[in-house]
């Protein structure tokens, strides 16, 4: 398994990195498909039949959104039914706005099936549209895959019609609209085909979408075994010959390519699954928390294993240390003498405060000693003053 998952993330990290020229790459070819199933049914126009207009109109339609892309082709279809007559012409028209107006302007991002089943058709995998379908699509692509049916039959109707015009001496002669009704509108096999389709579908992503563990697995291989099924019950019940050969080779091929994808898609650990309750003051919740299969990266070492090569690298290593010590060592010395200066420098400041702040005491001393003998002079000279006045007399 581990080996399996590392193949898968080698695959995805690789499309990640070169995503801006995969991408275009892979559109490219879906067109390039698109545009030769086309040809391949329509061929009617010598010009859409040369194969630089294929590419060039392959590479537009890898740089445009899908649902433009499959406008171009419709364009195209249209462009060639006119080329057989233009009731055939005018009846494609109507058909395309009609797809349009119910599925394309509403689901968009399923338009690409209305291309992919006829393809099928063409490769005689037509069994195995159902299960692709339900797990690239779901529900959702039921009506892409009928249109796609529709589309298949239609191609043929218009050859025959082709054929028809071509062997006619008038081609007034020839009823186009009753011979498409008859033979594509009222088509048993169509109509059953196209509900055998919606039914697989259906099932397939019901069980796909249920909470029980391997309910993704479980899907594929049911909705093979359902494809077989159906199939086999509608060919007895309306007297259709079924290829039991093709329905099983299909079905196969179908769960192998959905497998493939579910892998590549998510892959988890059931063994190591976790149930969490808990509640609020509105709800109580039910959580089931499945972890990711995932396989951690080694770290690569490189090891030298070269005596001689070990010995030159190991002089080298021990030269570099010695030069770290030595510098090392010049720094303690270097930083100890400046410590030492540094110190002494302080002590020597320090003394200097201690004397001038003792010079700066005794000089205050002094000048207020000065000033009490001042006054005491000053005080003694006004009393003298004082007994050699005359006294007032009585």
């Amino acid at each position: 398994m581990s080996g399996l998952i590392q193949v898968r993330d080698a695959i995805r990290n690789f499309l990640r990195r070169f995503d801006e020229v995969i991408s275009p790459l892979f559109y490219f070819i879906a067109a390039w498909f698109m545009f030769w199933s086309i040809n391949h049914l329509y061929g009617y126009s010598e010009l859409f039949e040369r194969s630089i207009v294929t590419f060039l109109l392959s590479v537009i339609c890898a740089l445009v959104s899908a649902p433009m892309a499959v406008l171009i082709g419709s364009l195209v279809i249209i462009f060639n039914c006119f080329f057989v007559s233009k009731e055939i012409g005018i009846i494609a028209v109507l058909v395309f706005i009609i797809i349009y107006c119910m599925y394309m302007r509403m689901f968009p991002d399923c338009a690409w099936i209305l291309f992919f089943v006829p393809i099928m058709y063409i490769f005689k995998m037509t069994y195995a549209i159902p299960l692709i379908v339900a797990i690239f699509a779901g529900a959702s692509g039921i009506v892409p895959a009928a249109i796609g049916v529709f589309l298949y039959k239609f191609a043929i109707g218009v050859s025959d019609v082709n054929s028809m015009l071509l062997a006619a001496v008038k081609k007034e002669d020839v009823d186009i609209y009753s011979y498409l009704i008859d033979n594509v509108l009222k088509d048993k096999d169509m109509l059953l085909t196209a509900i055998v389709f919606a039914i697989v579908i259906l099932l397939t992503f019901f069980i796909y979408k249920l909470p029980f563990d391997y309910s993704w697995y479980v899907a594929i291989g049911a909705g093979g075994i359902i494809n077989i099924l159906a199939f086999m019950i509608v060919g007895v019940m309306m007297d259709m010959e079924i290829p039991f050969g093709s329905l099983v080779f299909g079905s196969f091929v179908g769960i192998i390519v959905t497998a493939v994808v579910q892998v590549c898609k998510r892959l988890v650990d059931y063994s190591r699954k976790e149930v969490v309750q808990f509640e609020d003051d509105d709800y109580y919740y039910y959580v089931k928390a499945v972890p990711k299969y995932g396989v951690s990266e080694k770290k690569k070492t490189v090891k030298k294993i070269t005596g001689q090569d070990d010995t030159a690298e190991n002089n080298i290593q021990k030269r570099v240390t010695d030069n770290l010590n030595n510098s090392q060592k010049r720094n303690s010395e270097g930083n100890a003498q400046r410590t030492t200066q540094r110190t002494s420098s302080q002590k020597n400041n320090t003394q200097r405060n201690n004397t001038q702040r003792a010079n700066n005491q005794r000089a205050n001393n002094q000048r207020a000693d000065n000033q009490r003998a001042d006054m005491q002079r000053n005080n003694s000279a006004r009393g003298n003053i004082n007994n050699q006045r005359p006294g007032r007399p009585e």
